[in-house]
Protein backbone atom coordinates (compact mmCIF):
# COMPACT_ATOMS: atom_id res chain seq x y z
CA UNK A 1 0.00 0.00 0.00
CA UNK A 2 1.37 3.47 -1.03
CA UNK A 3 1.99 5.77 1.69
CA UNK A 4 0.50 9.45 2.54
CA UNK A 5 2.34 12.12 0.65
CA UNK A 6 4.86 14.02 2.56
CA UNK A 7 4.54 17.90 3.45
CA UNK A 8 7.79 19.05 2.15
CA UNK A 9 7.30 22.95 2.31
CA UNK A 10 6.92 21.99 6.27
CA UNK A 11 9.95 18.93 6.36
CA UNK A 12 12.20 21.45 4.35
CA UNK A 13 11.16 24.10 6.93
CA UNK A 14 12.11 21.53 9.93
CA UNK A 15 14.87 20.33 8.85
CA UNK A 16 16.05 24.06 8.35
CA UNK A 17 15.76 24.88 11.61
CA UNK A 18 16.83 22.08 13.30
CA UNK A 19 20.55 22.36 10.64
CA UNK A 20 21.00 26.13 12.24
CA UNK A 21 21.37 26.41 8.35
CA UNK A 22 24.51 24.36 7.95
CA UNK A 23 25.05 21.28 6.24
CA UNK A 24 24.74 18.26 9.33
CA UNK A 25 27.50 16.51 7.64
CA UNK A 26 30.00 19.09 7.08
CA UNK A 27 29.03 22.26 8.78
CA UNK A 28 29.40 24.31 5.91
CA UNK A 29 26.33 27.21 6.10
CA UNK A 30 24.44 26.98 3.35
CA UNK A 31 21.66 29.48 1.54
CA UNK A 32 18.19 28.77 2.31
CA UNK A 33 17.28 27.93 -1.17
CA UNK A 34 20.14 25.51 -2.26
CA UNK A 35 20.39 22.49 -0.27
CA UNK A 36 19.40 18.92 -0.79
CA UNK A 37 17.33 16.85 1.68
CA UNK A 38 19.28 13.70 1.88
CA UNK A 39 17.63 10.56 3.32
CA UNK A 40 19.64 7.51 5.56
CA UNK A 41 17.36 5.25 4.45
CA UNK A 42 17.45 5.67 0.61
CA UNK A 43 14.06 5.14 -1.65
CA UNK A 44 15.52 3.17 -3.92
CA UNK A 45 16.74 0.80 -0.82
CA UNK A 46 13.14 -0.16 0.10
CA UNK A 47 12.04 2.54 1.48
CA UNK A 48 9.72 3.87 -0.74
CA UNK A 49 6.65 2.65 0.77
CA UNK A 50 7.42 2.89 4.45
CA UNK A 51 5.91 5.38 6.48
CA UNK A 52 8.71 6.47 8.31
CA UNK A 53 10.87 7.55 5.43
CA UNK A 54 9.96 11.41 4.85
CA UNK A 55 10.62 12.13 8.23
CA UNK A 56 12.91 14.31 10.20
CA UNK A 57 14.75 10.91 11.91
CA UNK A 58 15.38 10.07 8.16
CA UNK A 59 16.60 13.33 6.62
CA UNK A 60 19.74 15.50 6.37
CA UNK A 61 20.45 18.76 5.53
CA UNK A 62 22.77 18.27 3.14
CA UNK A 63 25.17 20.55 1.03
CA UNK A 64 24.31 19.47 -2.80
CA UNK A 65 28.66 18.72 -3.09
CA UNK A 66 28.16 16.64 -0.02
CA UNK A 67 25.42 14.93 -1.06
CA UNK A 68 26.13 13.45 -4.14
CA UNK A 69 27.79 15.24 -6.86
CA UNK A 70 31.55 14.29 -6.21
CA UNK A 71 33.25 10.63 -5.31
CA UNK A 72 33.75 12.13 -1.48
CA UNK A 73 30.46 12.87 -1.15
CA UNK A 74 27.74 10.85 0.83
CA UNK A 75 26.58 8.25 -2.12
CA UNK A 76 29.62 8.67 -3.61
CA UNK A 77 31.43 7.00 -1.01
CA UNK A 78 29.19 4.16 0.97
CA UNK A 79 31.95 3.14 2.86
CA UNK A 80 32.86 6.49 4.64
CA UNK A 81 28.88 7.04 5.26
CA UNK A 82 27.78 4.44 6.61
CA UNK A 83 29.56 4.30 9.77
CA UNK A 84 29.08 7.61 10.67
CA UNK A 85 25.10 6.94 10.12
CA UNK A 86 24.48 9.04 6.86
CA UNK A 87 23.36 5.79 5.08
CA UNK A 88 21.10 2.99 6.74
CA UNK A 89 20.61 -0.12 5.62
CA UNK A 90 17.52 -1.02 3.84
CA UNK A 91 16.20 -3.13 7.36
CA UNK A 92 16.74 -0.21 9.51
CA UNK A 93 13.97 0.25 11.89
CA UNK A 94 13.30 3.16 14.44
CA UNK A 95 15.43 5.66 12.56
CA UNK A 96 15.21 8.36 15.64
CA UNK A 97 17.33 5.17 17.57
CA UNK A 98 19.99 5.23 15.14
CA UNK A 99 22.35 7.74 15.73
CA UNK A 100 24.83 9.95 12.74
CA UNK A 101 27.68 12.18 13.15
CA UNK A 102 26.65 15.69 13.81
CA UNK A 103 29.30 18.71 11.31
CA UNK A 104 31.66 15.72 10.88
CA UNK A 105 32.30 16.51 15.12
CA UNK A 106 29.35 14.40 17.60
CA UNK A 107 27.12 11.88 17.91
CA UNK A 108 23.30 12.90 17.82
CA UNK A 109 19.77 11.20 17.91
CA UNK A 110 17.67 13.03 15.52
CA UNK A 111 14.33 13.44 17.28
CA UNK A 112 11.06 12.70 15.71
CA UNK A 113 9.96 16.42 16.75
CA UNK A 114 13.08 18.18 14.96
CA UNK A 115 15.91 17.79 16.97
CA UNK A 116 18.78 16.19 18.65
CA UNK A 117 20.51 14.03 21.37
CA UNK A 118 23.70 14.63 22.02
CA UNK A 119 25.80 11.38 22.53
CA UNK A 120 28.83 12.40 24.22
CA UNK A 121 31.22 9.80 24.63
CA UNK A 122 31.31 7.93 22.01
CA UNK A 123 33.78 8.04 19.75
CA UNK A 124 34.01 9.41 16.09
CA UNK A 125 35.06 6.79 13.47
Amino acid sequence: MKRERANWADLRERLWKRSGGRCEVSGISLHPLSWDAHHRRNKGMGGTYREDTDTLPNLLVTHPLVHNLRPDSIHGNPAWSRPRGYLLPKDTEGLDLVPFVLYGRMWVLPTVTGGYVHLPGLALP
